[in-house]
């Protein structure tokens, strides 16, 4: 793989996925970038090729990225567009698990704690004031 699909046609017949034409079968390990400093993502991404890996995958942690509402943070071991492109560097694909909630082990399963203070919102069920968010 160089570059991973870029531009590519993906499709899926059942059996497995056929990237640009060639049937693959893909193995995904997780690689959370928020958990360690960004000077490590290459060693990290580069020793999970190395153990076998075509795909990492992460999260993506809506109460890091908005700290406070409408203000985002994408600096530092929060620039997960880095390390997207970090993983393409290498050869691999990137599998983004898009919240909101998240669980991963992560405070308050990566929703942010202003939500609290949204008037009429419950979590993770219908409901309007949360829908909106």
């Amino acid at each position: 793989m160089s570059g991973g699909v870029r531009g590519g046609e993906v499709t899926y017949d059942g059996r497995s996925l056929i990237i640009n034409g060639e049937r693959k079968v893909l193995f995904s390990g997780s690689i959370h970038y928020p958990r360690s400093p960004r000077e490590m993502w290459p060693s990290l991404i580069s020793k999970a090729k190395e153990g076998g890996l075509d795909v990492i995958q992460t999260y993506v942690f809506w109460n890091l990225h908005e700290p406070q509402p409408g203000k985002y943070d994408f600096s530092g071991r929060r620039d997960l567009v880095r390390f997207i492109k970090e993983i393409q560097a290498q050869g691999l694909y990137a599998s983004i698990r898009i919240g909101p909630f998240i669980q991963s082990e992560w405070s308050y399963g990566g929703l942010p704690f202003w939500l609290h203070d949204v008037p009429g919102i419950t979590f993770r069920c219908d409901n309007e004031p949360f829908k909106k968010m």
